[in-house]
């Protein structure tokens, strides 16, 4: 045989709506049935009072007729019968039927052995609920004792119909299931305004988050609630934002580097289209141009590799390791890699602790810290070769670092020409430049002050620039940690 599988899909407002219409009527239902057995309850216990105060009428007033058992006794139960609207039979000490109201022949001289019988014959009182297997009817027998003897002599058991009872259950019945039929929709219908009202949110935000798959960053939400909803829909927005940011800066990205690269590529075209068209035959001449092909070369090489640099610096599961690095010699190995560039410019460089107040320095010697000693390094010559560049002969460029309670600090300050007000907030951006023809000139990629701000952050540290033109630049780097070690 070939099973075949179904799957509904139902959404969250059909799902809500069926959620509350269950509730709603496994409650109204569950009310129902309380009430109605409550009132059940309470209207036989009131028959079954009223029932046993007529048996006890009965068995007192004819205490004597009843006894004698002749014609009268007859009559006297019919009578009784009549006005309590029951059947009235009389019982002996052994529990044989002696007298019925109703005259039925067949029944005198029945022994009855209902327990509501024997209790009586013992001295108390008792009623019970039974059916009829004939028509189905549900009756009460009501019997108590004749006479203060123990065990009595004889007793009187009372059979009244309980169909008004039954029929007046069921109009409660009836207009308790018309209440709540009623009810029923009118909750329904409010169940199906509340779903769509709290899955509006829902579908607005599932909108935004297809939209987002497609490609669409733009997408926000708006919410006008504080509840689970609303931070979600704030969440969602914040997440929106950052990814709209991302996929913006990534687009501007590969906008600059494809420009970037573009520069020497279409030079080194040019010039092996010069080689390759021309009829030179002087080496030299060739040298010449091979050389310029090698410089657009490696300078396109310096620029590949500050992008994958950046990349792997971006990427936050990019593994980046720390120990402890004693801070001198480091600096030391960056002063002597640029001492000859600067030497060449005419450039005083200095590294030393900051001065106190009195010219003393201003905490203990750090002997080493918490760094990543590549990126370390890589911040430094990043910073100090922008420094040098930047700074005309006879100026000074000067690195001094101290702590400051629980961080590390350098500043690199230079006497060079300084940045203009307007290009500061840029500064850290990829690929900017403030000239952009004497950056390229230098042979500056554009990238270095990017990398520079992405491996501090990689420490949990903050670098941040004041610049004054004519006057000089200072970048300043904080990384937090402790010192392993330090002397005073």
């Amino acid at each position: 045989m070939k099973w075949f599988h179904f799957k509904i899909r139902l959404g969250i407002r059909p799902k809500l709506a069926g959620t509350y219409l269950l509730i709603i009527v496994g409650v109204l239902l569950g009310i129902n049935w309380l009430v109605l057995g409550a009132l059940e309850a309470d209207y036989l216990r009131d028959r079954e009072v009223k029932s046993l105060t007529n048996a006890n009428i009965i068995a007192l007033a004819g205490q004597d007729v009843i006894l004698r058992q002749d014609r009268n006794t007859y009559y006297f139960a019919r009578n009784y019968g009549e006005q309590v609207r029951s059947r009235v039979i009389i019982l002996d000490g052994s529990g044989k039927v002696t007298v019925d109201s109703f005259g039925e022949s067949w029944l005198e001289g029945q022994s009855l052995s209902h327990a509501e019988v024997v209790s009586a014959l013992a001295g108390t009182g008792r009623a019970g609920v039974y059916t009829l297997q004939s028509s189905g009817e549900k009756v009460l027998y009501a019997a108590v004792p004749v006479g203060d003897q123990k065990p009595a002599s004889g007793a009187v058991m009372l059979v009244t119909g309980l169909s008004d009872v039954y029929i007046a259950l069921g109009e409660i019945r009836r207009l308790m299931m018309l209440v709540s039929t009623g009810g029923g929709l009118i909750a329904v219908a409010v169940g199906l305004f509340l779903a769509a009202r709290f899955t509006r949110p829902i579908q607005n935000l599932t909108g935004a988050v297809q939209a987002m798959a497609q490609g669409q960053l733009g997408q926000r939400v708006k919410i006008d609630s504080s509840d689970e909803l609303g931070r979600l829909a704030e969440s969602f927005n914040e997440m929106a934002g950052k990814l709209e940011k991302e996929d913006r800066i990534r687009r501007q990205f590969l906008t600059d580097s494809s420009h970037e690269l573009k520069t020497p590529l279409s030079s080194i075209k040019v010039l092996a289209q010069s080689l390759l068209d021309g009829k030179e035959q002087d080496i030299e001449v060739y040298r010449d141009f091979l050389q310029d092909v090698n410089t657009e070369a490696d300078r396109m090489s310096r620029l590949v590799n500050d992008m994958f640099q950046l990349a792997k610096l971006e990427d936050a599961e990019y593994p980046v390791q720390f120990s402890a690095q004693e801070l001198e010699p480091v600096l030391d190995h960056v002063q002597g890699l640029l001492r000859g560039q600067a030497d060449l410019k005419g450039i005083i460089m200095e590294i030393r602790p900051a001065q106190g107040a009195g010219g003393r320095t201003a905490v203990a010697d750090v002997i080493s810290w918490p760094l990543n000693r590549d990126l370390f390094t890589r911040v430094l010559i990043n910073l100090l070769d922008n420094a040098l560049r930047y700074t005309s002969t006879g100026g000074k460029v000067l690195v001094s670092y101290q702590v400051e309670r629980d961080e590390l600090v350098l500043r690199v300050s230079d006497t060079g020409r300084g940045i203009p007000q307007e290009y500061l907030p840029h500064i850290f951006e990829r690929f900017f430049r403030v000239d952009q023809a004497r950056a390229r000139e230098t042979g500056g990629t554009g990238l270095g002050l990017a990398i520079a701000r992405q491996a501090v952050l990689r420490h949990g540290g903050t670098i941040t620039v004041d610049s004054r033109q004519g006057v000089g630049t200072t970048f300043e780097l904080r990384f937090p940690g402790t010192p392993v070690r330090v002397h005073s």
